[in-house]
């Protein structure tokens, strides 16, 4: 919990660290917004400016504002996001904070020095709830779904590589969730032997080399660890029902440590059915794929899709 400090350089509030010098003069923008300088532990513990407080406790009916409360606090925005955090009250501030919070600040991406628009509603206007509008013009940068997943899924996700060029957009990072999550069902359906060490997933735009030149590199971090230097591996998208299941052969480039797939040509022309959509196709140049390389007691295996 933070507290005065007598070393708070000039013009910045002891107890929230607002720089703006307005926490002696409490009120609100129009009577309903206020903002909030992002510090460096924002994720952990946001501070409720001194000027904003008394108006945040008295709209979200805080009973004693001297006294140890805990509400649930719903934070909306205009992308239809509604996450329920905790905000706390103590006796001289009040904050966000919790695994709630932090996963909203990572929804939206915050940055450390970030200022983020609050909005109480209008108050003449009875609002009978427990709403924050957080005004932000950003989109989201991961989706719900990603949240709704296990620790060992996000972190899975968290870890995705992205050779050059690659870049997801929301609606391929719900894909890029959707197939975390298939893998892992898959593995338990199948009962895949354990996998050695940790997925790490790989985003990668198909380019001339891996069509024409029949092969796919793997980058050395998406390699897991005790592969042999030469050998072979199964190549298998899951998508529909029955899965395509082929056979190439790799080596790992002692020199750089990536993993390079021969044959690749032929994964490509497989006509199999693009993620998120029911067309049938063969992947193309210029098409993203996202793929994650297991490697267990039964061998190789590289699973992969393509997106749309």
């Amino acid at each position: 919990m933070s507290s005065s400090d007598d070393e708070s350089p000039p013009g910045e509030c002891g107890w929230c660290h607002d720089d703006q010098d307005l926490c002696d003069r409490p009120h609100l923008d129009d009577d309903r917004r206020f903002s909030i300088k992002l510090e460096e532990t924002f994720d952990v513990e946001t501070l409720i400016p001194c000027h904003a407080r008394r108006c945040v406790l008295e709209r979200m009916d805080f009973e004693d504002h001297e006294n140890f409360e805990t509400k649930k606090i719903h934070l909306r925005t205009h992308h239809d996001v509604d996450f329920k955090v905790n905000l706390y009250n103590a006796e001289s501030v009040t904050h966000f904070g919790r695994k709630n919070w932090e996963a909203f600040c990572k929804m939206y991406g915050f940055d450390e020095g970030m200022l983020v628009i609050m909005d109480l509603g209008d108050p003449e206007i009875e609002q009978g709830n427990m709403d924050i509008w957080v005004l932000v013009d950003r989109p989201s940068v991961l989706p719900l779904s990603y949240f709704d997943c296990s620790n060992n899924m996000r972190n899975m996700v968290d870890k995705t590589h992205y050779t050059d060029g690659s870049e997801l957009t929301y609606q391929e990072k719900i894909h890029l969730v959707e197939f975390c999550t298939d893998i892992e069902n898959y593995n338990i359906y199948n009962q895949t032997p354990q996998h050695y060490g940790q997925y790490v997933p790989l985003v990668h735009v198909l380019n001339y080399d891996n069509y024409h030149g029949d092969i796919l590199r793997i980058p050395e971090d998406c390699v897991p660890h005790l592969m042999y230097q030469n050998g072979s591996l199964r190549v298998l998208n899951i998508y529909p029902g029955h899965p395509t299941n082929l056979n190439s052969s790799y080596r790992i480039s002692q020199r750089s440590g990536d993993m390079l797939i021969s044959k690749w040509k032929k994964c490509m022309d497989i006509r199999k059915e693009v993620l998120g959509s029911k067309r049938m196709r063969s992947a193309r140049i210029e098409d993203m794929m996202i793929s994650i390389l297991h490697n267990g007691e039964s061998g190789s295996i590289l699973f992969y899709v393509i997106l749309p």
